[in-house]
C-alpha cells in the first residue's frame, strides 16, 4: 500500500516529466529563432575569456548560457538542439526548486502542494525559454533555486543554505544580466540574516567576518562583469527597452505574455495586472501585520515575510536602477523573472492563510489548479515560441526550396530582415548546401535578383510587380517566386 507522500511524489514526477518532454520536443523540432543565432554562430567562435569579457557591446551574449551552449556544441556538434540543450536541462533545476519550495510549505497538504507547483510550471511563456538558446530559462532556474535556499535558510536557520542562495543568485545574474537586480536583493537578504544572527548572539567578530566575505565576493563579481556592463551602458544598448513606468512596462507586459494570446474569462490584461498588483500589496500588508504580532526571530522564519522581502527588494533595486542609472524598465522576456518570485509569494500567502483558515486556501488552490490547466490547454503550442513566432515556418520554406534545387545549381533566397537569422544559421552550419542566401537587408530590396523572396504580408505590395505568391503561411508570411520576364 503506497503512502500519500509516495503517491504525491509519483504524481509530481509525472507532471515534471510531461513538462520536460514538451520542452525537449520543442527544442528538438522548432526552427532556430532570430535571437538564438547570435549565441550559436557569432559568439560560438570566441574563446571562453573573450565571451566573458564581451567581444562586442551587444546584450545578446548571456555569458553563462553562451559558455554552456559552446560546450554543448563542442560535445555534440553544431546543431540547433545542441545549442539549446543547457536550457532544456536547466528545467530540471527549476522543477527541483519548485518541488522543494512546495514541500517546505505544504509537506502535509496535498491540495495546496499541487496548486502551488502547477502554477510554478504551467506558464507557457516561461516554458518557451527552456526550449531556446537564450539565458532566460537558465537564469530563472538558478534564481528559483536561490530563492528556495533562502526560504530554507531563514525558516530553518541554516547558514549553509543562505550561502548557497547567495552563490546561485550570482550565477543567475551571470546567465542573464537582467537578474543583477535579484543578486543585489539577495545580497540584502544575506545582510538581513547575519545582522539578525548578531542580535541573537552579540558576536561582532562573526558578523564582521560574514559581511566582509559578502562584500569581498561582490567586489570580485563586480570586477568580473565591469567590462561587459560598461560596454553595454556606454554604447546605449538598452534603447529597445521602454520607459513608461514599472506597472505599464513590466507588470502589464508580463501578464500579457503569460496569457499567451488567450482570452481568459473575457477580461482585459489591465484588470489582471491590477489583480496581480493588489495581491502583492495585500501580501505585503499581511506580512507587516504579522511583523507587529510576533517577535523578530519568528517573523524572519515566516515564509510570507521571506517571499515578500525577496520580491519587494528586487522591485526596489529595479526601480532604483531606472532612476540612478537611467535604464529603461524590464519588459516582455526581461520581465519574466518576476513570475517565479510572484508565484513564491502566492504560495507563501496560501501557507499563511492555511494557518488561520484552512478552507480558504484550499478553495483558492482548487481554483488555481483548474484555471491554470485550462489556460495551458488552450495556450500550448508545439510549433513555435511566442517571442519569435515569425520563425515558425523556416523548415517549411526550406523544404520547398530544396525540392526546387536541381543538379549542382543553387536556389537563391532573400528574406525580410526578421527572417534572415534563422535561415543564416542552417546555411552557416552546412545544412543547406543547395541554398544561396542573399545578404541581410534591413529594407525590402525591390531590385532583388533572388529567385525566391520570403516576406511578411505587409511588404507584398513592394514586390507584387516582380514576384508571384508561392505559399502563404500562418502568422502573415509569404514565400514569393520571381516572375519570368
Amino acid at each position: 500500500m503506497l503512502h500519500n507522500a509516495t503517491i504525491r511524489l509519483i504524481i509530481t514526477l509525472f507532471l515534471g516529466a510531461v513538462a520536460w518532454i514538451f520542452i525537449a520536443y520543442k527544442a528538438f523540432t522548432i526552427p532556430i529563432t532570430h535571437d538564438e543565432v547570435a549565441t550559436s554562430i557569432h559568439y560560438y567562435k570566441y574563446n571562453v575569456w573573450q565571451i566573458m569579457m564581451y567581444p562586442d557591446p551587444w546584450p545578446s551574449n548571456h555569458i553563462l548560457n553562451t559558455l554552456l551552449a559552446k560546450l554543448s556544441m563542442n560535445l555534440f556538434g553544431w546543431e540547433d538542439w545542441a545549442a539549446r540543450l543547457p536550457n532544456v536541462l536547466s528545467f530540471g533545476l527549476y522543477f527541483y526548486a519548485a518541488y522543494q519550495i512546495c514541500k517546505l510549505l505544504f509537506k502535509n497538504d496535498t491540495l495546496l502542494f499541487f496548486g502551488s507547483i502547477i502554477i510554478f510550471i504551467c506558464n507557457p511563456f516561461l516554458l518557451d525559454f527552456f526550449s531556446v538558446c537564450r539565458g532566460y530559462g537558465m537564469s530563472n532556474a538558478l534564481m528559483l533555486c536561490s530563492a528556495m535556499f533562502a526560504l530554507q535558510g531563514f525558516m530553518e536557520a541554516k547558514e549553509r543554505s543562505i550561502w548557497w542562495s547567495f552563490a546561485l543568485a550570482i550565477l543567475a545574474s551571470y546567465a542573464n544580466f537582467t537578474l543583477l537586480i535579484f543578486w543585489c536583493a539577495m545580497s540584502g537578504m544575506m545582510l538581513l540574516y547575519f545582522v539578525n544572527e548578531y542580535f541573537n548572539t552579540k558576536n561582532r567578530r562573526v558578523l564582521f567576518k560574514n559581511v566582509g566575505i559578502i562584500i569581498a565576493i561582490n567586489i570580485g563579481y563586480l570586477a568580473l562583469i565591469y567590462t561587459p556592463i560598461h560596454k553595454m551602458q556606454s554604447t546605449n544598448q538598452f534603447v529597445f527597452w521602454q520607459s513608461n513606468g514599472f506597472f505599464r512596462d513590466t507588470v502589464i507586459s508580463l501578464v500579457e505574455n503569460s496569457r499567451y494570446g488567450v482570452n481568459i474569462l473575457g477580461m482585459a490584461t489591465m484588470y489582471y495586472a491590477f489583480i496581480v498588483s493588489l495581491l502583492f500589496f495585500a501580501a505585503g500588508a499581511y506580512a507587516m501585520y504579522w511583523w507587529g504580532k510576533t517577535s523578530r526571530n519568528e517573523i524572519l522564519k515566516t515564509p510570507l515575510f521571506i517571499a515578500f522581502a525577496i520580491l519587494a527588494l528586487t522591485i526596489l533595486v529595479n526601480l532604483s536602477q531606472t532612476v540612478i542609472l537611467k535604464t529603461p524598465n524590464l519588459t516582455t522576456r526581461t520581465a519574466l523573472s518576476y513570475y517565479p518570485l510572484f508565484i513564491l509569494l502566492i504560495g507563501s500567502l496560501l501557507y499563511q492563510l492555511n494557518v488561520i483558515k484552512p478552507i480558504v486556501p484550499k478553495i483558492l488552490s482548487a481554483v488555481l489548479i483548474i484555471m491554470t490547466i485550462w489556460h495551458l490547454s488552450r495556450a500550448i503550442g508545439f510549433n513555435s515560441v511566442r517571442e519569435w513566432w515569425y520563425d515558425a515556418n523556416t523548415f517549411q520554406v526550406l523544404d520547398i526550396l530544396q525540392s526546387q534545387a536541381k543538379d549542382n545549381s543553387k536556389v537563391t533566397l532573400q528574406t525580410a530582415w526578421q527572417f534572415y537569422r534563422s535561415f543564416e544559421f542552417y546555411n552557416t552550419i552546412g545544412k543547406t548546401p543547395w541554398l544561396d542566401l542573399k545578404p541581410d537587408n534591413q529594407a525590402i530590396d525591390t531590385a532583388s535578383t533572388a529567385q525566391y523572396y520570403y516576406i511578411f504580408d505587409s511588404d507584398y505590395a513592394l514586390l507584387q510587380n516582380k514576384y508571384d505568391v508561392v505559399r502563404k503561411y500562418d502568422g502573415g508570411a509569404r514565400l514569393l517566386l520571381k516572375r519570368r520576364q
